[in-house]
Order: C-alpha cells, then sequence, then structure tokens
C-alpha cells in the first residue's frame, strides 16, 4: 500500500483516477469475494461499454493443422494450425503458427499477436525464445480481421450488422477474441502447460494482449509491450506528449466501440480509467514495457497503471508492484512482483530485448 505522502502516492492523486474498489452504492469493497462477485463484473462491463465494444458470440471453429518442413535445426516442431469459423452461412479460416521444442510436453506458452504471418518475423524471434523453454502460437492480426474500418471481412464480416450499435465491437475485441479461440485449442495440447500459457503484443496489439489477459483468466501472464493510450497507459494526467484519445479515435476509430469517441476532449469523465483494464489481471500476472524515445506511448502513466492496479493484487495477498518511489527512468526492469515494468532504450518496437525481459520475468514467476 503506498504512503500517502510518497511521490507515487502524490502522482496518482494529481490523476484523480475512479476508486477502483468503491462500488456502486458508495461502499468500499474490502475482500476478494465481493472483487470477483461484484467489482470484477462491473469493471469488465464499463470497459467493453464504453471503448473496446460488446463480446461476439462463441463459434466453435473447426481445426486442421499441418506440419512444416522447417524445423529449426531439429530443435523445434513447427505446425501450421487452421481455424475455420462458419456462422449464418458464412465462413472465415484464420490460419496460426504454433512451434514448440522437439518433444515438448508440459511447456510454458506465448499466445503472440503479430503484425505479420512471418515466421520468424522481426518481432518474433522464434529460435531465442525456443531455446528459452517456451513454446509460441502466433497469429496475424489481419488474417483475423482487417486493420481499418471494413466490418465485413474476417471475423467482424461473419458477427457485424448493417449498423454500428454504440457498443458495437471494435477491431481490437476482434483480435482479441482470437487469441482466447487459440487459448481453447492449446487446451487440448499435451505440448502445453495449461497453467503456464500467456498472451503478448505489442503496440496496438500489446493493447489487445491486455484487453485478452483481463477479460480470460485463463492466461497466467500478460506481456504488454508499448501498448501506450487505450492500452496500458491512463488517460487521466497525461504527460508531454503522450497520445491523446482525441487523436487516437480519429485516426484509428474503429479499434473502439463507438462510445469510446465520445470522451474526446472529456477524457476525466470517463467512468474508468486503464488502471482498471491492468487490474482485471489480478491475481495472475502482468508485465508492461516501455521504450525511453516512444514518448508517445506514455511511459510514465503506463508505469503508474500499474502502480495503481496493485492494490487488487494486495488484495489477494500478493505483491503488485515493486519499484523505487520514483518514476522510471532508461534502464529501469522492475520485475519483482507480479505487476512488472521496464524501460529499454530505443524506439517504438518489440525487440529481443523485451522478449527476454519478459522471458526471464515469467520464469522467475513459474519458480514461485
Amino acid at each position: 500500500m503506498l504512503d500517502k505522502n510518497a511521490v507515487l502516492a502524490k502522482e496518482l492523486e494529481k490523476r484523480k483516477l475512479p476508486d477502483l474498489l468503491t462500488a456502486q452504492n458508495g461502499e468500499k469493497v474490502t475482500t476478494v469475494e465481493r472483487w470477483e462477485s461484484e467489482m470484477r463484473p462491473y469493471w469488465k462491463n464499463i470497459i467493453l461499454e464504453h471503448c473496446y465494444g460488446k463480446t461476439p458470440v462463441y463459434v466453435q471453429p473447426k481445426i486442421q493443422t499441418k506440419i512444416n518442413e522447417i524445423d529449426f535445426a531439429g530443435k523445434a516442431v513447427w505446425e501450421t494450425v487452421s481455424f475455420t469459423f462458419a456462422v449464418n452461412g458464412k465462413e472465415h479460416t484464420v490460419p496460426t503458427q504454433l512451434i514448440y521444442p522437439v518433444g515438448a510436453k508440459n511447456v510454458p506458452f506465448f499466445v503472440y499477436l503479430n503484425f505479420r504471418p512471418d515466421i520468424p518475423d522481426r518481432y518474433l524471434p522464434v529460435e531465442e525464445i525456443i531455446d528459452n523453454g517456451f513454446g509460441i502460437f502466433s497469429v496475424c492480426y489481419n488474417d483475423v480481421t482487417t486493420d481499418n474500418g471494413d466490418f465485413t471481412n474476417g471475423l467482424a464480416g461473419l458477427f457485424e450488422d448493417e449498423t454500428r450499435a454504440p457498443n458495437a465491437t471494435g477491431k481490437i475485441r476482434y483480435w482479441s477474441y482470437m487469441a482466447s479461440r487459440m487459448m481453447d485449442y492449446l487446451q487440448t495440447r499435451e505440448e502445453a502447460d495449461k497453467s503456464a500459457i500467456g498472451v503478448a503484443g505489442h503496440s496496438r496489439l500489446g493493447k489487445t494482449a491486455l484487453l485478452t489477459g483481463a477479460l480470460d483468466e485463463r492466461f497466467a501472464f500478460v506481456c504488454t509491450n508499448d501498448s501506450g493510450c487505450s492500452g496500458a497507459a491512463l488517460t487521466r494526467g497525461r504527460c508531454e506528449g503522450g497520445e491523446p484519445v482525441e487523436v487516437i479515435c480519429r485516426v484509428f476509430p474503429y479499434w473502439f466501440c463507438p462510445t469510446y469517441h465520445t470522451y474526446v476532449g472529456r477524457e476525466d469523465e470517463m467512468p474508468f480509467d486503464h488502471h482498471a483494464l491492468v487490474a482485471l489481471v489480478a491475481p495472475r500476472a502482468v508485465y508492461i514495457g516501455g521504450a525511453i524515445e516512444d514518448v508517445w506511448a506514455d511511459n510514465d502513466n503506463q508505469f503508474l497503471a500499474g502502480v495503481a492496479a496493485s492494490e487488487i493484487w494486495e488484495m489477494y495477498g500478493k505483491v503488485g508492484m515493486v519499484s523505487p518511489d520514483r518514476l522510471p527512468v532508461e534502464g529501469d526492469t522492475w520485475t519483482d512482483g507480479n505487476v512488472g515494468f521496464h524501460l529499454r532504450k530505443g524506439k517504438h518496437y518489440h525487440s529481443r530485448t523485451d522478449w527476454l525481459i519478459y522471458m526471464d520475468a515469467v520464469k522467475k514467476l513459474l519458480k514461485k
């Protein structure tokens, strides 16, 4: 619990965040039971209705697998797993890439949302991940539904009607939906340790990974890299140079439900802030990554969201963010708690440095 005179406590006080533990009737929630029965469902609903949009109905996909010839110098098996969804006479197939160490049983896995289908990819150092004892299950987000305002293609084309209601599903929610279907499939594979499957992504897909872990409690850890505005970063008290809601809604309106656009210029009136999204991951682990030159992602507010959300881990008797009483500087890596943060040198990118920090943090987590 933060001391009221602490530097970080004062930073959070300036932002006047909605209280995560105040119920609608004004009562203060003090138990895990009430958090799980009242506050967790409340915040999930608020975040979907006011930011990302409603959840598409569950559809059981048909699945086909094919083993590829490339085996990464004999160290790994690479399968292409195709998910075919059928709704009201329409079908869409999403190809995904499942890679795991040879002979693997019960290994930890990353479900990875990527910008490209390439294996390996500049954001996805497959061999390094395999060498660290992890499996990887990757999907190209455009294969789920395209990153634009066209809601007639991909999974969006199966679920959308002709109108966009205020809580209509945004593209981030569709990409997140696919990550949960990938989790469904990993539950059937002996290669995966069902208690050690996480979700990861960068930038807009870092937002997607965080939303996925917040909504789907089967994910044991979340790695949200440079997710910034409408991801891990707090909206209130935006730092100089940080991306505002006005810009993200103007440039990428289709990522969100229409209701989110109504908060442009009135962000302090939002019934939530993104510490609530981070808090929904509790009591599981969440690791937030930033880069010093990625000012647009508002690193201070990404970090502060983790600090503000840590009271929920504390309610569970777990440790949240462990850090000095100051804002982060380049080179800081804090992963001793169940809420982690690092700030590396460089720009907006999902680098090997990020991957190594996340993998080290997960290994530490799995030893607890």
